[in-house]
C-alpha cells in the first residue's frame, strides 16, 4: 500500500501502519525492522536505533529487547514517555509513535521471549563488561552464554498513545494523526 491512491482513507492508513510493523518484525531488510528510540532524562534527550521485536495491534504496543545495564533503562525509569521513529525510504513514509515504556525484566513475559531467541542473540546479554563503560581495547569485551535466562535481558513494551503518519511527496505531503484518546480514529492534519 505505498501508492498515492491508497493515502486517501485514514482507516486504510491505520491498517497499513500495523502491516508495516508486521513486516518489520518478520523481514530483517525491511526499513521497519529498526527504529529510532528517543528518551529523555534530566533534561537531556537521547536517541538510538533499536530492533523491532514485536507488536500488539490490539493493545497498540511495540516491543524491543535491550540489556538491563544500558543507559536507556535508567532514562526510561526516570521518564517512561518515549518516542519511536520509523522511516521507509522507498515509500517515503514516516511513522512516529509516542507512548509509555514498560520495563520487563526477569518476569514470565521476559522468559517466554528468551526461550524463543537464538543462542547467538542470547550471547549479547552475557557480556563481561557493562555496555557504555570505557575500555582500553574492544577485544576485552567477551560474551559467554550460560544455560539460563540472563538477568540483563530486558523486554521493553511501548504502549502507544499517539501515532503520526507522514507521506512525503513532491505533489504535496499527506499527514494523519491517530490518538489513543479517540480510539485511534485518524485525523488529517497539515504536514
Amino acid at each position: 500500500m505505498h501508492n498515492t491512491e491508497n493515502h486517501t482513507n485514514t482507516n486504510d492508513i491505520y491498517e497499513n501502519i500495523w502491516e508495516c510493523l508486521d513486516k518489520g518484525v518478520k523481514d530483517r531488510v525491511s526499513d521497519y525492522h529498526t527504529f529510532s528510540l528517543a528518551t529523555s532524562s534530566n533534561d537531556i534527550a537521547e536517541i538510538r536505533t533499536v530492533v523491532l521485536r514485536g507488536y500488539d495491534k490490539e493493545k497498540q504496543s511495540i516491543i524491543f529487547h535491550t540489556n538491563n545495564l544500558t543507559g536507556k533503562i535508567n532514562e526510561i525509569r526516570d521518564n517512561p514517555n518515549v518516542g519511536a521513529l520509523f522511516y521507509d525510504k522507498k515509500a517515503k513514509i514516516q511513522i512516529r509513535c509516542n507512548g509509555v515504556a514498560v520495563i520487563n525484566n526477569m518476569n514470565q513475559f521476559c522468559k517466554d521471549r528468551w526461550d524463543k531467541m537464538s543462542h547467538q542473540s542470547k550471547e549479547c546479554y552475557y557480556q563481561n563488561i557493562t555496555p557504555g563503560k570505557i575500555v582500553e581495547d574492544p577485544k576485552i569485551v567477551k560474551n559467554q552464554l550460560e544455560n539460563k535466562l540472563s538477568q540483563n535481558f530486558t523486554v521493553i513494551t511501548i504502549n502507544i498513545n499517539k501515532i503520526d503518519w507522514l507521506y512525503l511527496s513532491s505533489a504535496g505531503h499527506t499527514r494523519v494523526k491517530f490518538m489513543k484518546e479517540n480510539q485511534f480514529l485518524g485525523q488529517w492534519i497539515a504536514p
